[in-house]
């Protein structure tokens, strides 16, 4: 086991790592920092091992062993794990840096986790953003691989790599047919309704994921859990050609759960979502104040593989050119 005698016989091996530039979306991050000072705390020694270890491996990725430098990433992140080391930047630096070693070892798969624990660490880790977008391009998930790199241009606007790579992502996703759950999703909606029903006629209150209970009972239900944990990965963008705002979250297992445990609810300026018993939490994510109004009444959203994918309608008299620039005022 990772322990602090563990630490202690390797004091001897800390070296002082190098300062060098990042690479691009295309390479690995650059190490930080020197080594533990002496008298050094186990918490530091610890941090400073991880380091080195983030150093040998970015070495080793330079000279093309990228076998050895995931294995280094992945020695340093066993370290801060074992140590109980809060440092959310360097873990989600060392699992981008995990991701780009897999994708070049063609593991698209592998690398999309690696690129999805960097961004659980840090939401806004642009090249995480990108590295997850490409592995799931290369997985072939066009849709899910649109969002992220659309973040990852929001990140990082003058990258020409990430600009040309989301628009090879739009193309997929623009192809792709509705997968199976979309199609469950409808037809229980139709049958529901009925015959030449409309969603917003029948039941204007009323989720796509609930449409058998009305919305007293979503609010009855929902009001009697007390424990709820933020949704962190959130993603938007303006399709101002479209004049609606589409809103991406991810939620590992979202697409394995019973729809009724999705609540979603439009008003003209809030947004609310809940998800319960997802993985062992309940998740929400509210905007008690949009930073646009929007037509509620045309909005909708679609539980996919691992993400809710939700499309606000602006308002009719919102002018075209009226850009969000966030998802929320407060």
């Amino acid at each position: 086991l990772w322990g602090v005698s563990y630490l202690d016989c390797c004091i001897a091996m800390l070296v002082e790592t190098p300062q060098s530039s990042t690479s691009g979306f295309a390479g690995i991050e650059a190490a930080a920092g020197p080594a533990a000072p002496a008298g050094a705390s186990a918490g530091e020694l610890a941090l400073a091992q991880s380091q080195a270890l983030k150093a040998s491996g970015n070495d080793a990725f330079r000279e093309g062993s990228l076998e050895v430098a995931l294995h280094n990433y992945g020695e340093a992140l066993q370290i801060l794990e074992t140590c109980g080391l809060q440092d959310f930047a360097l873990r989600a630096t060392l699992a981008s840096n995990q991701a780009i070693c897999l994708l070049k070892l063609d593991r698209p798969g592998a690398a999309e986790e690696r690129a999805s624990a960097a961004l659980a660490a840090d939401p806004g880790h642009s090249k995480a953003v990108y590295r997850r977008g490409w592995a799931r391009l290369l997985l072939g998930d066009g849709q899910g691989a649109w969002e992220d790199l659309q973040k990852a241009v929001r990140l990082e606007p003058q990258n020409r790599e990430v600009r040309a790579l989301c628009e090879e992502a739009r193309r997929l996703a623009a192809t792709a047919a509705p997968d199976d759950h979309e199609h469950s999703v409808a037809e229980h909606a139709a049958a529901a309704l009925g015959a030449g029903g409309g969603l917003y006629e029948e039941k204007h209150d009323v989720n796509e994921g609930r449409l058998a209970e009305t919305h007293k009972e979503q609010r009855d239900w929902i009001s009697g859990i007390s424990a709820w944990a933020e949704i962190s990965d959130v993603a938007f963008a303006d399709e101002q050609d479209k004049s609606c705002i589409s809103v991406y979250m991810t939620l590992p297992g979202v697409h394995e759960i019973p729809a009724n445990k999705v609540c979603i609810w439009f008003r003209a300026s809030s947004l609310e979502v809940r998800v319960v018993d997802l993985n062992g939490k309940n998740w929400c994510w509210v905007a008690q104040e949009l930073w646009g109004q929007i037509d509620p009444d045309r909005c909708t959203y679609k539980i996919r593989r691992d993400k809710l994918s939700l499309k606000l309608s602006k308002r009719q008299s919102a002018r075209s050119w009226d850009r969000w620039e966030k998802l929320r005022r407060i």
